[in-house]
Order: structure tokens, then C-alpha cells, then sequence
């Protein structure tokens, strides 16, 4: 589509690798782009928007410091903080009162799946002050051949050593049948999924060593907060004693919550790979890096397109709000161009 199209001209091996100001430094003069030969060359244009993910596009605007020493759109410190994502762990065991067969994936038209997930009201959430989340459900019987569940078996235990290896896994893996998911009627994995709350520590800094480039590499620090924690236990507690006034079933808690005073995270924490935040949308900007409009605070034609720009990320893998946000800013930039 980008090849074919008459009115966009798509450069490879074209690296940013610093962006220049005017001399006012209030917009931007060009772009420094360097490909692995370490060529450089300038791009010039009346606007500019920066589409290289939440870490990449952090990285652009520190390491351009040539002209202000903190970077581009940092005067109040903002850009590289509040980095988030999904956290990703397993959480508790819903066993069933009464065989149920549960159909877990629903296969719709034209290719889409379904997956069935609890989730809290917005009232709900309100009311226990937490943090957005789902929990979705796999069958007990499978999910404790996966990896990361593996990890947590002691090292006498010899289903570790029957599959220690993660080609052993997958072959394990491949002789429990899909149907397993929705035959097996008793006892299930809960699955969390829930929002970051928004954190000014958890940051992108630059390291002092740097690539092939010469751009400085990313030093990531990612940081959890109390309230993290908390709501993926209160949420657990909703779903069991709901589960349990219903009669429904039973939600057995995993180590790492059956101790609301433990704050350790169990090693199994992951993330969904979804990188938000680190150019915060806010229009005070003291607040944030980027306006409304997705416009760097203070420079008249430098935008971002992308997750970093989300004050807060949701539950739901962030593509298609990121995508929504970017064609926003396309439909506002044509106005403008106008």
C-alpha cells in the first residue's frame, strides 16, 4: 500500500538520529537520519511526527540535546517517564462446585476469536478504587504444562525433570488437545491482565554507552506501585466472593496474594509487551510532553503518533487506540496543512 501510493516516498536503512531546532527552538529545522555505512542525511520538512514506538521515540527526543541539554519537549522532565504496561500474571484457580464444560474461545465470522474473560464493573471499580483488569481462563490441566508454571515446581518434584526443556514443553503441549480447554469441567487457571497505574519513576533514561549510531542506548526502569498490587488482589476477592454467593465455584488465591501484607512480586511477573506512557499527553505542560493534538509542548511542528502518548493504558492491548489516535492526529494535520 505504501509502495503503491504516488504521494508517499518510503526511505530504508534511514535511521533518526537527532532532530535540529531553529534557532528560536521552537520548531523543527530537520532531521539527521544515518544509514549502517554511517551516511548521514537530512531530511526537511514543514512538520514532523515521530512513529517509532513509546521507547524509540523517548530515545529520539533525549538524545537530541545538542541545543538543550535535556533533551527535546523535556523543560519539566517529563519525556521518558510514566513508562507502563500490561501486567501479565497468573493469579488464582477457579475450581467449579459443579462440573460445568465452559466454552472458552468462541471462533466468530471472518476469523475473529472471542475469549471469555471476567472483568469488573466501572462501577465496581469505582468503588474498590482499583486499576482496570481482566482475568481469563484456561484449564487447569493444561496450563500447569506451561513454562512458567513449570519454573514454580520444586526441583525434587519430577515433573520437572520429565520437562525441563522447552521443545519437551511444546511436545507435551501439542498431546493435549484444544478440546481439553473446553472438556476439561472442573478447575481453571486465572490469568491477570490489568493497567499500570501511572508512575513518574517508572522511566526511559539514556545510558552513556551507545550504539553503531552513536545514539545513546536505553536504560528501562520499570516500577510498580502498591496500588498495582492491590487491585489485582481486590479484583481476585470480587470475583471469589461473587463466585461464592453464587454457589458457582471456589477461587483459591496464588502464594503471592494470600498475604495482602507480602508487597514482593512473584518472579512468574511479566509484561504483555504493550510499551505506553514516556510521552505523556497532558495540556499543562508541566504535566505531559505532548498536547491533545499529539503536539510536543513548545515546539510548533513536532508531533507523536503511538502508545506513548496514553496518560493511562486500560486493560486491552493498546493497537487500535494507538492506530485511532494516529489517524486523529492525520485528519487534524490535513486541516492544517490546508
Amino acid at each position: 500500500l505504501i509502495i503503491n501510493a504516488t504521494n508517499i516516498f518510503l526511505y530504508t536503512y534511514a535511521n533518526a538520529t537527532n532532530i535540529l531546532l531553529n534557532e528560536a527552538k521552537n520548531k523543527v529545522a530537520e532531521i539527521q537520519v544515518k544509514n549502517y555505512n554511517n551516511k548521514t542525511h537530512t531530511i526537511k520538512a514543514k512538520h514532523y511526527i515521530l512513529a517509532s514506538n513509546a521507547l524509540q521515540n523517548t530515545r529520539l527526543l533525549l538524545a537530541s540535546n545538542s541545543q538543550i541539554n535535556v533533551g527535546i519537549g523535556n523543560d519539566h522532565d517529563n519525556v521518558g517517564r510514566y513508562f507502563m504496561d500490561h501486567l501479565e500474571i497468573k493469579s488464582a484457580e477457579l475450581w467449579l462446585v459443579k462440573p460445568l464444560p465452559m466454552e472458552l474461545y468462541i471462533h466468530k465470522k471472518e476469523g475473529t476469536i472471542a475469549r471469555a474473560e471476567f472483568s469488573l464493573t466501572e462501577k465496581a471499580q469505582r468503588q474498590n478504587k482499583i486499576l482496570n483488569g481482566t482475568a481469563s481462563l484456561t484449564a487447569l490441566t493444561r496450563a500447569r504444562y506451561e513454562k512458567p508454571y513449570i519454573d514454580l515446581w520444586s526441583n525434587k518434584d519430577p515433573r520437572k525433570n520429565q520437562y525441563t526443556t522447552w521443545e519437551k514443553i511444546k511436545k507435551r503441549l501439542s498431546m493435549i488437545k484444544e478440546s481439553t480447554i473446553d472438556n476439561i469441567d472442573r478447575a481453571y487457571e486465572l490469568f491477570t491482565r490489568i493497567e499500570q497505574a501511572p508512575n513518574p519513576n517508572s522511566r526511559i533514561t539514556l545510558l552513556d554507552e551507545k550504539d553503531s549510531l552513536g545514539v545513546p542506548k536505553i536504560s528501562l526502569h520499570w516500577s510498580l506501585t502498591e496500588l498495582d498490587r492491590i487491585s489485582i488482589r481486590k479484583m481476585y476477592e470480587v470475583i471469589a466472593n461473587e463466585m461464592s454467593i453464587a454457589d458457582v465455584a471456589r477461587v483459591r488465591f496464588l502464594e503471592f496474594l494470600q498475604n495482602e501484607n507480602d508487597l514482593l512480586w512473584p518472579k512468574h511477573t511479566g509484561g504483555g509487551w504493550h510499551h505506553m506512557g514516556t510521552t505523556k499527553m497532558h495540556n499543562d505542560p508541566k504535566q505531559g510532553v505532548v498536547d491533545s493534538n499529539c503536539k510536543i509542548h513548545g515546539i510548533d511542528n513536532l508531533y507523536i503518533a503511538g502508545s506513548g502518548c496514553f496518560p493511562t493504558s486500560g486493560s486491552v492491548n493498546p493497537t487500535f487506540t494507538l492506530v485511532a489516535l494516529s489517524l486523529r492526529l492525520s485528519d487534524y494535520l490535513k486541516i492544517k496543512i490546508k
